[in-house]
């Protein structure tokens, strides 16, 4: 086991575990997306480019030996999160306190000009919000163009990498894609901040789960029910998050991490 695997099973064992015997009864690793359909309720994640699953998931597995399978590959790891996504948009449907009238990071999140934020994975939207606000911005990762682009905005941008050497920011803003790899809760649980945020389409999880590996808030996205057919079939032809977005599918969430 590890990091990642044991919260999403202590997840499961605790404020999960009416959810304990649930099973995936599908799933798919897609263009852009992973999704995974537990008990009736679809959940996903995101899916970098990677050679598929290297233990064969099989039909109607338990919940628990998904999520056992975590950081055992890029694949294994987005179908975990994609199942953990699916049980939280279960345990939103039957009352889970989410907030669904924040819809932006610097609603919850008190970010002042002069604040040094750490960001973890790349996100324009939230970037722009961040850079308006007169805050400094030091982002962390992988992908050469987006951080040439990031350059371009003003944005010290750095390889992912080059983020274990950091100690202390006033906010950490972490993708939840950023779980994919061990870096993104290795830095969530060691460095230093009033506010460690964990956000995005990825980060659809429960709040305890959060909690366990160090984030102070989580924003996730909801699929509500009568769009979860559609968002299924877009997934499936290759759609990727920003187009969900754009077609109205999906509804934007924030919670305190706890």
């Amino acid at each position: 086991m590890n990091v990642l695997s044991n919260a999403l099973l202590a997840t499961l064992k605790s404020v999960l575990s009416q959810y304990s015997s649930s099973r995936v009864e599908d799933y798919c690793l897609c263009r852009k997306l992973s999704y995974a359909l537990v008990d009736g309720r679809m959940g996903f994640a995101f899916l970098p480019e990677c050679e598929g699953l290297t233990e064969v998931v099989e039909p109607k597995a338990y919940v628990r030996k998904v999520f056992s399978l975590a950081w055992k590959g890029e694949a294994e790891t987005s179908l975990a999160l994609a199942t953990m996504s699916a049980l939280t948009h279960k345990w939103i449907d039957e009352g889970g306190e989410v907030d669904f009238d924040s819809t932006s990071l610097i609603d919850v999140v008190d970010i002042k000009k002069g604040d040094k934020v750490i960001m973890i994975g790349y996100m324009r939207r939230v970037l722009d919000e961040i850079v308006e606000r007169g805050a400094r911005v030091i982002l962390y990762e992988d992908n050469y163009r987006l951080r040439c682009e990031a350059k371009q905005l003003g944005v010290e941008a750095y390889p992912g990498s080059y983020v274990l050497l950091e100690d202390s920011a006033e906010v950490v803003i972490a993708t939840g894609a950023s779980l994919l790899d061990p870096r993104g809760p290795y830095v969530l649980d060691k460095v230093s901040a009033k506010e460690k945020v964990l956000l995005g389409p990825t980060a659809t999880v429960h709040p305890y789960f959060a909690k366990l590996l160090g984030a102070t808030r989580v924003g996730g996205s909801y699929v509500p029910k009568e769009s979860q057919e559609k968002v299924l079939s877009a997934i499936k032809a290759g759609y990727g998050y920003h187009k969900l977005v754009k077609l109205g599918l999906i509804k934007r969430w924030f919670a305190k991490a706890s």
